[in-house]
């Protein structure tokens, strides 16, 4: 094989992989709650569970109304992952799980009355495609 075609070849089997997914988009307000950020989280800062089953890409933002939220999201390489995870997720004090085919999120709660976090969760499901 020649070195023109070797290269065509590369090219073209480096246009068959996947591409990158966008980020996740969280919603600026939902609710009483408004958004105030987001930030990429390092692997490091996700649990274990999480990175063993396959860690695409996590997130955590931050919201204010009356209290305060924190919505983390994993996206994960398959939505078996996600389910697996749902699945074996260890329930925690004003926290709810839930997963959407291959996303995954935890939302925290401090100092919020359960309507306002519901409301807040629906919005949350909604814009994991649920």
């Amino acid at each position: 094989m020649n070195r023109f075609a070797l290269i065509v070849c590369v090219a073209l089997l480096a246009g068959c992989g996947s591409r990158p997914t966008a980020a996740f988009v969280f919603p600026e307000s939902a609710g009483v709650w408004k958004f105030k950020g987001v930030k990429d989280l390092a692997p490091a800062e996700a649990p274990e569970q999480i990175r063993r089953l396959g860690l695409k890409r996590a997130q955590s933002a931050e919201y204010e109304g009356p209290g305060r939220i924190t919505a983390r999201v994993f996206e994960m390489t398959a939505g078996a992952a996600a389910f697996e995870v749902e699945q074996t997720w260890r329930p925690v004090a004003d926290t709810v799980a839930f997963h959407h085919e291959s996303y995954f999120a935890v939302i925290h709660w401090e100092n919020a009355e359960r309507a306002a976090v519901s409301a807040f969760v629906k919005e949350m499901e909604k814009q994991l495609g649920r």
